[in-house]
């Protein structure tokens, strides 16, 4: 199989508990770099098994060594921005991951772990999708 190269961006519970697993002996990922700016217990881990703490700029200025980068900050902002500098330096071979990809990657690497829902439910997301006025997708 096919070893990706990945980066994570936002260390806090969710991004801890998906940097663990992709730690694993299992994992088809390798962790080429995170970007965590808080001193949280998954940037302690990242920094214990040597990966490199860098920030969105760094991360982007990997280019095609980054195959995908799992934002799970849940910060629309944090997506924005890091999506503009990919478009800023022409990189379109590197994929983006929210975290809803990142919990469909989950169920397909971690058995019966449960990846930590600190997030809004489909349903919430959906009312302030109406309420904001925004377009709609089928789904």
């Amino acid at each position: 199989m096919e070893n990706h190269n990945i980066a994570i961006i936002g260390l806090g519970r969710i991004g801890k508990v998906f940097l663990e697993k992709t730690l694993s002996s299992g994992s088809m990922m390798t962790v080429k770099a995170v970007c965590e700016m808080c001193d949280t217990p998954g940037r302690k881990l990242a920094q214990e098994n040597g990966i490199p703490v860098v920030d969105l700029a760094e991360i982007v200025d990997m280019g095609l060594k980054i195959d995908v980068i799992f934002d799970l900050t849940g910060d629309r902002n944090v997506s924005r921005i890091l999506h503009e500098k990919l478009v800023q330096t022409r990189n379109t071979y590197t994929q983006v991951a929210p975290e809803r990809l990142a919990r469909l990657v989950w169920t397909l690497i971690a058995g019966d772990d449960y990846l930590p829902n600190l997030g809004k439910s489909k349903a919430q997301i959906y009312a302030e999708m109406l309420l904001e006025g925004e377009p709609q997708s089928g789904g």
